[in-house]
């Protein structure tokens, strides 16, 4: 979802950079920020802790922190370019969709609420529904088994090195966008397919895409 559909990131980075402010030392590298992407709630908490062991919080209490940041600037969130078509191309084509995220169901639901996305997915699975989150494969493999289809059937669809990760694992074709990462990373992690855009992506995945249809 993050990355993929939405354009989330810059408002992940900013809950970051605010939580990381209130425990005293604001993240000042990109490095910092890419570690975050495109892992569980409960990793992110986790991982926020250990970089400030002083804080006396729950990683329960850090994750209600930080959603009640991304719930409270959601409006600056911005839907994917070309996304929207290349579902719609996908429905019109006969395919199952499954969406795997590891946001917060509430997360979830706000973004679908917002975007509309509802009616393209035939299953959803989200960072609460997992016992083991990105990057193991658990989460593509419960996605493809919610779908009724062989994971080795499925493309999987990722911006996150993690994401790529556990697509890989679980068996999937992954196809790699570059929102949140530079293709080299994307490659290295794996992907098998990697575009700037969802409109690149429609021309490879689908034989005969409208050469005048806007994104």
């Amino acid at each position: 979802m993050d990355g993929v559909l939405i354009d989330s990131e810059p408002l992940h980075e900013f809950t970051l950079l605010e939580l990381s402010t209130q425990f005293g030392r604001r993240f000042e590298n990109h490095a910092e920020l890419q570690a975050f992407k495109g892992l569980p709630e409960t990793t992110c908490a986790n991982l926020m802790l250990a970089r400030f062991p002083h804080t006396t919080m729950s990683p329960a209490e850090m994750i209600n922190l930080r959603l009640e940041l991304i719930r409270n600037h959601f409006h600056l969130v911005k839907v994917i370019e070309g996304c929207r078509t290349f579902l719609e191309r996908c429905k019109t084509a006969g395919y199952r969709l499954g969406l795997t995220t590891s946001a917060d169901p509430s997360i979830q639901r706000l973004a679908f609420a917002t975007f509309e996305f509802s009616g393209f997915f035939d299953a959803v699975i989200t960072g609460r529904d997992v016992k083991i989150g990105k990057p193991d494969p658990e989460p593509y493999l419960l996605t493809a088994a919610k779908l009724g289809i062989p994971a080795h059937k499925c493309m999987v669809i990722e911006d996150a090195v993690s994401g790529i990760h556990s697509g890989k694992a679980a068996g999937c074709f992954v196809a790699a966008l570059t929102t949140s990462f530079a293709e080299d990373a994307l490659l290295n992690a794996g992907a098998d397919f990697v575009a700037s855009s969802f409109n690149i992506l429609g021309s490879a995945f689908f034989k005969d895409p409208p050469s005048d249809q806007a994104a």
